[in-house]
């Protein structure tokens, strides 16, 4: 330790503080560490002159880590928040808010996260005439999820060392894919008032999420190229989706292009959109209660979308387009619905002997006769889960005017 006319270089007192400071220079500037005692400014003075040798110091590892709660980390969070489901990250951040809120993000503990798991879990709804859960497995880890994305900030912003969230395990939850049959959706027809049922219909024609649907605006639409644009869709990319036949009917059939800027405006203020929960409960949800249909909801329309179409013989990579999934293996789950999808494959190498013939000039293989749509789908329309473009199969339900 070098000093200087009896004093340790590096090593002093600042008037007004405590403790012991060194005081060193990183290319120029003047750097700070407080210390307890003298002994540890010494020893801290000598492994940092060290680390600036050697190349490997890094000042920012030595600041004051800041205490903060979690209800203000979540608060801090939400202000600066651009996700497309906002009003659901607020509704998770009131829940954790109101169980953890007063705890600093440092004291949570893995031990804590699963007692409030076990109790999520075993919460039952109240007024109910049979026992039923009040949330559901996959609710529950959607409220972890968002826990886990805000510690995980909370690390990055160096407040946390490790994300707590990161050792719980989630619930297994059941990915079954539930589209309407073309019998269910007459029935639903049936039953709903021609304005509502032309808002399934075009759900059902466009494939859109109910958010994407419900804020659309006259000025995305292009019926002159038949394509609609999303500028901020789920994917955080614009997306163009093509329009069919049926489509372009449903939205020519709309005057709400004289009085307001949304394609589907709100009932009692044309200047906001249609509230697409009061809608279900309004008239999408009775009108599937009516109509009998079970396990059904505003998401399996586009569940239907994609399926009438690879039953149509449309290929896997054009329903990716128009659906607008990120990845190939999000549409994979509607494989099992393309015709002859591994039929061909399957035989091959069979105990039957089936094999696959070369054909030549003089013996032509004969044509395979394609089944009717109808044998190729579950009667339920439920089907397990499995592993741009052309609109070419449309519903084919009058609405009044034309034949979509």
């Amino acid at each position: 330790m070098a000093r200087k006319e009896g004093k340790d270089r590096g090593i002093t007192q600042r008037k007004g503080r405590k403790g012991w400071w060194v005081r060193l220079y990183d290319n120029g500037r003047e750097r700070w560490h407080r210390c307890d005692t003298k002994s540890q400014a010494k020893a801290l003075y000598g492994r940092l002159k060290a680390d600036i040798r050697e190349g490997t110091y890094f000042p920012e590892k030595f600041a004051p880590r800041k205490d903060i709660t979690l209800r203000a980390w979540i608060k801090r969070y939400l202000e600066g928040t651009v996700n497309r489901n906002k009003a659901g990250e607020v509704l998770y951040g009131r829940r954790w808010s109101l169980l953890i809120g007063s705890r600093l993000v440092t004291q949570i503990t893995v031990d804590d996260l699963r007692r409030i798991q076990a109790r999520m879990r075993a919460k039952m709804k109240v007024n109910t005439k049979e026992p039923q859960r009040l949330w559901a497995d996959a609710t529950i880890n959607r409220h972890f999820a968002f826990l886990r994305h805000v510690l995980m900030l909370a690390v990055k912003d160096d407040k946390l060392t490790k994300n707590p969230v990161s050792s719980l395990k989630f619930f297994p939850e059941s990915n079954r894919t539930r589209f309407l049959t073309s019998e269910e959706l007459d029935r639903l027809k049936g039953v709903m008032p021609p304005g509502d049922w032309k808002l399934v219909a075009f759900a059902v024609e466009t494939g859109l999420r109910r958010g994407e649907q419900f804020s659309l605006r006259w000025n995305q639409i292009d019926l002159e190229n038949e394509v609609l644009t999303l500028p901020m869709p789920k994917g955080g990319k614009t997306r163009h989706v093509p329009l069919s036949e049926g489509a372009k009917t449903i939205l020519r059939s709309f005057d709400s292009f004289l009085r307001s800027a949304w394609v589907f405006p709100g009932l009692k203020d044309v200047a906001h959109p249609m509230d697409s929960r009061a809608f279900l409960r309004r008239s999408f949800e009775p009108g599937l209660r009516r109509a009998g249909i079970e396990g059904a909801c505003w998401h399996s329309l586009r569940h239907t979308a994609a399926s009438r179409r690879v039953m149509a013989g449309v290929d896997l990579v054009s329903v990716k387009e128009i659906l607008g999934h990120r990845d190939i293996e999000t549409t994979m789950r509607y494989a099992h619905l393309a015709p002859g999808h591994l039929r061909e494959a399957v035989n091959r190498g069979s105990l039957s002997g089936t094999v696959t013939k070369t054909v030549t000039e003089e013996e032509e293989e004969p044509e395979e006769e394609i089944q009717p749509v109808d044998y190729m789908v579950r009667p339920e329309g439920l089907e397990p889960p499995t592993l741009g473009s052309e609109v070419r199969c449309s519903i084919q339900l009058s609405y009044g005017r034309a034949p979509i």
